[in-house]
């Protein structure tokens, strides 16, 4: 078996597959596009991001393990798509960190974190100004759209401040023991209507690009809070934008955008009450450790002929 490892998720790890009881086994390491080209021409295995380029230059190729959780990037390979190629990801390494990303982007924004910075750099005692702006999360009703591993983490920690659960996902997924139902898409709006916070959670795909749109934010709680952890392309960025200018939305945190990097003419730059941190919720030494053991466990199910863990539908994209 010969796996080829193009990923830079994890690679601190890579010792982990050393010495696997598996015979034969053969492991590369690339760091070139090209040079992932030439080697994964007769591999196995793929640890990494696909291109069609791969697809169609690798016909021994049965497996590729994604070296990330989201996978929207199979709706622009119609050849993996089509294929016999198995699809894995890395579903459940990231939700303790995304999970206490979204709430230190939801107490900045409570405890006026970012403004109290600004005070700090004008060396000014702001507490005239920030004394009773601050808002307590407890109690808070608190909604989560996708409620997948990501979504998960994010429910556990929500116990411990005592928030008021709520969760949409596409898939009959049992929400215990964080909450009693985790309800379909067709009761979004309810979703949106009552929660003071907001966190997507969800993957990218045809059907949730752009779903909170305008018409979506104006659904929300005028003091309510939103925070997009999952993938850009989700939330409008100009009509988050829009919002936050007109006041609909006590506040607003991103830590991915539609486009990465963030372009400087992005109305997002500019929004009042919006924290923005560059796709970094996901990053932990851990979180690292744990897509490389995903990798490790599923390398040695693959050699004895045993179902996967974490098989994607490429169709859905997730």
């Amino acid at each position: 078996m010969k796996l080829v490892l193009s990923a830079t998720e994890g690679e601190a790890y890579y010792s982990l597959l050393d010495n696997l009881p598996i015979p034969d086994l053969q492991i590369v390491r690339t760091t070139t596009p090209e040079a992932t080209l030439m080697e994964v021409a007769d591999a196995d295995v793929l640890y990494g991001f696909p291109s069609a380029e791969i697809v169609k230059v690798a016909p021994r190729l049965r497996w590729i393990q994604a070296s990330s959780a989201g996978v929207e990037f199979v709706a622009r390979i119609p050849e993996l798509v089509e294929s016999d190629i198995l699809l894995t990801n890395t579903r459940g390494a990231h939700g303790p960190s995304i999970g206490e990303h979204v709430f230190a982007l939801l107490l900045a924004l409570t405890r006026r974190i970012p403004q109290c910075l600004e005070w700090q750099r004008q060396r000014h005692w702001g507490r005239k100004e920030g004394y009773r702006t601050s808002h307590e999360i407890r109690g808070s009703s608190t909604g989560i759209l996708g409620f997948g591993a990501i979504g998960r983490g994010i429910a556990q920690r929500a116990t411990a401040f005592e928030l008021d659960l709520l969760a949409v996902d596409a898939q009959a997924v049992d929400g215990r023991p964080y909450l009693d139902e985790v309800w379909p898409p067709s009761h979004l709006p309810e979703l949106l209507a009552r929660s003071d916070i907001l966190v997507i959670a969800a993957p990218l795909t045809a059907e949730t690009y752009h779903l909170i749109d305008a018409k979506a934010l104006a659904m929300m709680k005028p003091d309510a809070y939103l925070i997009v952890v999952s993938r850009g392309g989700i939330v409008d960025e100009a009509a988050l934008a829009a919002a936050l200018h007109a006041g609909r939305l006590s506040g607003a945190a991103v830590d991915v955008t539609e486009t990465e990097p963030l372009p400087p003419d992005s109305p997002l730059w500019d929004a009042p009450n919006l924290i923005i941190t560059p796709h970094l919720a996901g990053d932990s030494g851990p979180k690292e450790r744990r897509c490389v053991e995903i990798l490790r466990d599923n390398l040695l199910r693959f050699a004895n002929g045993e179902p996967l863990l974490n098989v994607v539908d490429k169709r859905l994209g997730y």
